[in-house]
């Protein structure tokens, strides 16, 4: 009996240690901006939730010191919180005319499964598709879209990085934007499409993977100009593409406040994005972001057809000046 009671101890001393562990490692990744391991933690405050939820329901089976108690039970209400808002609809302007559907796919450049993500595009029926990760294998593969999609604009790279526009409306101002083309081989694609009579401006990226600490901040400079290409627009835009980063992300946070966009997430829930192999660590770091004058219909999640991404879709207009 006393190695029972000794043992069960030892497993509540350890349990304890491991709750204020993650209490500390939640508050640790709010400082993203200061420390490069709080940055990418950053982005798991879902994760988060669910764990401060587990953990308080371990309390209940074991006895636990007030303080420890109080201080999971705040962040589990933050997280909880945080997740919530992005069920609750935000304000919107007025809808327009014509409702227009994107999808913005990251297809993986080693993903050989052409007709999987084929067929995913053609199910769906998006009126324009972003590629993201186009590599030079991709470029043929998708010829089999040109039917559906007459105006295109196309930019692979062997290594990746590159980035298509495949649309059924008439495209303008097509151009690949190198960012940070000191140091890197990186290009967005930007194109402008008319709707409503109105002129539109989209941008689809992929920016740098921060991996290590010169590629965050190298991404980050990325979105820095990324920001100051669509302020230089008068008209609506749109920023589509892979941030590999959450909106928990300060940077991320900073481009869509400094380029005055709205989360198309907002009111639609979590999901999530990356990585489709582990589900339950999977975020959203697919994003399609937009100008206050853009409707958010619908927008939601489809199959990954081959890929580690899962695309995301949305349903928009644009409001009428």
């Amino acid at each position: 009996m006393k190695l029972t009671a000794r043992i069960a101890t030892v497993l509540r001393w350890l349990m304890r240690c491991g709750m204020w562990i993650l209490l500390v490692a939640w508050l640790f990744s709010f400082f993203g901006q200061q420390f490069f391991v709080a940055e990418l933690l950053s982005n798991f405050r879902v994760q988060f939730f669910g764990l401060f939820l587990v953990a308080l329901l371990l309390t209940s089976l074991a006895k636990t010191r007030w303080l420890l108690l109080t201080c999971l039970f705040i962040a589990f209400a933050w997280s909880g919180w945080e997740t919530l808002q992005l069920h609750l609809a935000g304000s919107q302007p007025s809808s327009g005319r014509t409702r227009i559907r994107l999808m913005s796919f990251n297809t993986l450049a080693t993903n050989t499964d052409f007709d999987s993500t084929i067929d995913e595009i053609r199910e769906h029926d998006p009126d324009i598709v972003a590629v993201i990760e186009y590599a030079n294998m991709w470029h043929v593969a998708l010829d089999a879209l040109n039917e559906s999609y007459p105006h295109q604009h196309r930019d692979p790279r062997w290594h990746g990085y590159g980035i298509a526009i495949f649309s059924k409306f008439p495209l303008e101002s097509a151009v690949s934007i190198p960012l940070t083309e000191e140091e890197i081989d990186n290009p967005a694609a930007s194109v402008s499409f008319e709707v409503d009579g109105q002129r539109v401006r989209l941008m689809a990226v992929h920016v740098m993977s921060p991996i290590n600490r010169y590629r965050l901040e190298l991404r980050n400079r990325q979105f820095e100009e990324i920001a100051d290409h669509l302020n230089a627009e008068s008209s609506p835009v749109i920023l589509v593409g892979d941030m590999n980063c959450t909106p928990s992300s300060m940077y991320l946070a900073n481009l869509i406040e400094e380029a005055k966009l709205r989360d198309s997430r907002k009111g639609f829930g979590i999901q999530a994005s990356w990585p489709t192999f582990a589900p339950t660590l999977a975020v959203p770091i697919d994003h399609i972001l937009v100008s206050e004058t853009v409707h958010i219909h619908d927008r939601f999640i489809g199959e990954a057809g081959g890929s580690d991404h899962w695309p995301v879709i949305v349903d928009l207009s644009v409001s009428p000046r």
